[in-house]
């Protein structure tokens, strides 16, 4: 089976976190930076080959009421680019609550950076969602 790759888009830096193989868990890969996008992209390429992905996630900043935030497009915009960039199917995961979990989790870790960290969390509720749904099918 393939992996799932995470991707936490901040406009300096990007979190990555991948599942393993088994898509069972979720594990902080680590953090790359945003600019020059073309070395972003890169880097995205090379863990999705390197790593067999099939699919890519990018969490998306809605408001506490579920619209789109002000980053919103910026971060469909990269989307779209990572498509055509890469040509795996990108899906748009509401990423409200893994921001500030992901900067306490990093904290306690010891983590400089909470991005790789909010990206695994973003995957490890993709994970937990996909695992209750299959239950009730």
């Amino acid at each position: 089976m393939a992996t799932i790759l995470a991707i936490d888009y901040g406009s300096v830096r990007v979190g990555l976190a991948i599942t393993d193989t088994d898509q069972r868990f979720a594990l902080a890969l680590k953090t790359i930076s945003s600019e020059p996008r073309n070395e972003c992209f890169e880097a995205i390429r090379r863990v999705a080959n390197d790593e067999c992905v099939e699919r890519l996630l990018l969490g998306l900043p809605l408001t506490m009421e579920g619209q789109d935030g002000p980053q919103a497009s910026i971060v469909r915009a990269f989307g779209n680019e990572l498509t055509n960039n890469l040509g795996l199917p990108v899906e748009f995961v509401d990423e409200r609550f893994s921001t500030k979990s992901s900067a306490m989790a990093a904290i306690m870790k010891g983590m400089k950076s909470p991005d790789a960290e909010a990206a695994r969390l973003l995957l490890e509720t993709w994970l937990e969602k996909k695992k209750r749904d299959s239950l009730w099918m």
